[in-house]
C-alpha cells in the first residue's frame, strides 16, 4: 500500500469515527427553525401531500394568519406551497416513515461518504479527497433535517459526470440543482474552469438552458412563476455591510479550506504564476458574500457551501493521482482535520443547547389546554410546528392584522378560549378585550390569566383569553 493510500485510509477512518460519534450524541436533537418546516414537509410527503395544509383556508384565503413567515411559503390558486422544493422531503420520507429523524440522519451520513467516494473518483487524488472531508464543517448538516448534504451529493455527481464527458446529463442535473438552490448558479457557471477544455462545455450549457426553459414554463403553469420560489421570495436586495462582514467571518471560521485557497492564490501572484480561474473563483466568493440575502439562519455560511468542491479542484488543478503525499500537505491536512473536528464538536454542543430549549418549550406548550394557539413572533412559531400533529391550531399575527378576520376565525369552530404566546417586547400585542363580529350573540374574548411559560429558556409570556357573553361579564 502506498503512502498516499495509507494517509487517505487514516483520514477517512478518522472522519468516520468522529462523525459517527457525533451522529450518536446528536440523535436526540429536535428540528428547529426551518428544519422544523422540512420535517413537516417530509411528514406530508409521506402522506402523499405536497402542499402545506391550512385549517382556516376558507376564512383566510390570503393566508394572513398562516403560521409561517411569508418568506417560507408561496400561495398559488388558494394553496400554500413551501419555498423549499419537495425533492428532499419526497426522497427522505421513506426513511423517515420507517426510522424517524434518526433514519434521515443515518441516510445523510451515508450520503456524505458516498459524495466523498464519488469526488475521489474524479481525479483519484488523495489530498483532494481529504480536503473535502475536513476542509469545512459542512458535515454538521448530517445531524440536521436539511437539504445541504443532498445538494453536496448532487453537486459532486454533476462534477463527476462533466469530468466523464457526460456533459449533457451534467447540464440537465445542474439546472435541477440551481432550481432548488438558486445560489448554485455561481458554482455551475464556474464548473467548466475546473476541467480541461476537451470537455464540451457548449453542450453542457445548451442542455442547462433547454432544461431551464422547460422548468420555467412548468413552474409557471403549476406555481404561477417563471422563477424558482426561493428567488421570488428573496427578490429584494438590501446591502447590509454588517451582515456581509459577519458572513465573511463565519466563512473563514468554518471553512479553513478558503484560507488555504487564499494562501495558494497569493503565492501564485508573488511568483507571477497566477492561475486566472482562481482569481475568478475568488471574485465569485466576494460577490456571493456581498449579495447574500442573509447568513442562512443557522449560524453557518450555507449559501456558499457549493464553492467548496471548486476550491479543491482549483487548488489541485495541476495534480493527478499521487503515489506519495508530501510532508507539507500531510501537515496541512492534519491541521485542517483537527481544526474542523474541534469546530464540529463546538457546533454540536450549541445544537444540543438549542434542542434543549426547543424540547422544553414544546413540552410546556403542549400542556396548554387550548387547542388554538396564537403567536406574534414568526421565529417562535417554528418551535410549535410539531404540535400540528396533536390537533393544535396555530395562528400567526402579523403587523396591522385584520381584527375582523381574526374574530371570524375565532368563531369558526365556536372557540371557547385560546392562548396567546409572545416574546416581550411584543411586536403585535393583543388588547384586554377582543370583540367578535356579533358581540350580543357570540360574546367577546377577555384576558383572564397571564404568566411566564415555565421551564423555558426565553421569557415567553402566556396569556389566556376566555369567551364571555354580556350576561356573564357583568
Amino acid at each position: 500500500m502506498t503512502q498516499s493510500k495509507k494517509a487517505n485510509g487514516f483520514f477517512v477512518s478518522l472522519a468516520f469515527l468522529a462523525l459517527g460519534y457525533l451522529l450518536f450524541v446528536t440523535k436526540q436533537i429536535a428540528p428547529f427553525s426551518d428544519f422544523a418546516l422540512l420535517e413537516w414537509q417530509i411528514k406530508l410527503a409521506g402522506q402523499g401531500t405536497f402542499h402545506l395544509n391550512y385549517e382556516y383556508l376558507l376564512l383566510d384565503p390570503n393566508f394572513k394568519f398562516f403560521p409561517l413567515p411569508d418568506i417560507f411559503f408561496h400561495v398559488h390558486k388558494g394553496i400554500a406551497y413551501s419555498t423549499f422544493p419537495n425533492v428532499y422531503p419526497i426522497l427522505f420520507s421513506f426513511v423517515y416513515m420507517g426510522l424517524g429523524t434518526i433514519g434521515v440522519k443515518l441516510a445523510q451520513f451515508c450520503l456524505f461518504f458516498l459524495s466523498i467516494f464519488i469526488f475521489h473518483s474524479i481525479k483519484k487524488d488523495e489530498v483532494s479527497t481529504i480536503l473535502l472531508l475536513f476542509g469545512s464543517t459542512i458535515s454538521i448538516y448530517i445531524f440536521l433535517i436539511h437539504e445541504t448534504i443532498l445538494f453536496l451529493f448532487l453537486e459532486v455527481v454533476v462534477l463527476y459526470l462533466y469530468q466523464r464527458k457526460w456533459t449533457a446529463v451534467s447540464g440537465v442535473l445542474s439546472i435541477c440543482l440551481v432550481w432548488m438552490r438558486p445560489e448554485m448558479i455561481f458554482a455551475i457557471g464556474f464548473l467548466p474552469f475546473c476541467f480541461s477544455k476537451e470537455q464540451n462545455w457548449k453542450r453542457f450549457f445548451l442542455a442547462f438552458l433547454i432544461t431551464g426553459i422547460v422548468f420555467s414554463i412548468t413552474n409557471r403553469i403549476t406555481l404561477g412563476s417563471f422563477l424558482p420560489l426561493r428567488m421570488v421570495k428573496n427578490s429584494e436586495f438590501h446591502f447590509r455591510p454588517e451582515m456581509s462582514f459577519y458572513l465573511f467571518k463565519i466563512w473563514i471560521e468554518q471553512v479553513p479550506l478558503f484560507i488555504l485557497f487564499i494562501f495558494i492564490f497569493l503565492r501564485s501572484v508573488i511568483k507571477k504564476e497566477l492561475y486566472y480561474p482562481n482569481l475568478i473563483l475568488l471574485l465569485i466568493t466576494m460577490v456571493m458574500i456581498l449579495i447574500s440575502p442573509n447568513t442562512g439562519g443557522h449560524n453557518t455560511p450555507r449559501y456558499l457551501f457549493g464553492l467548496i468542491p471548486l476550491y479543491i479542484l482549483s487548488i489541485r488543478n495541476k495534480e493527478n493521482s499521487l503515489t506519495q503525499v508530501s510532508k507539507l500537505w500531510l501537515l496541512t491536512i492534519l491541521f485542517l482535520s483537527f481544526y474542523s473536528i474541534t469546530i464540529l464538536f463546538q457546533q454540536t454542543k450549541e445544537l444540543k443547547k438549542i434542542s434543549k430549549f426547543q424540547t422544553n418549550t414544546l413540552e410546556e406548550i403542549s400542556k396548554l389546554d387550548d387547542s388554538l394557539l396564537v403567536f406574534n413572533n414568526s421565529d417562535f412559531v417554528f418551535v410549535t410546528l410539531p404540535l400540528l400533529e396533536e390537533k393544535k391550531d396555530l395562528l400567526l399575527l402579523r403587523a396591522n392584522f385584520d381584527h375582523k378576520k381574526f374574530s371570524q376565525i375565532l368563531n369558526f369552530k365556536n372557540t371557547k378560549s385560546f392562548t396567546f404566546l409572545e416574546l416581550p417586547p411584543s411586536p403585535v400585542p393583543l388588547d384586554q378585550w377582543i370583540t367578535t363580529t356579533n358581540k350580543t350573540t357570540l360574546g367577546s374574548f377577555r384576558k383572564v390569566n397571564q404568566y411566564p411559560l415555565p421551564n423555558a429558556l426565553l421569557p415567553i409570556q402566556v396569556t389566556k383569553y376566555l369567551r364571555e357573553f354580556p350576561e356573564t361579564s357583568k
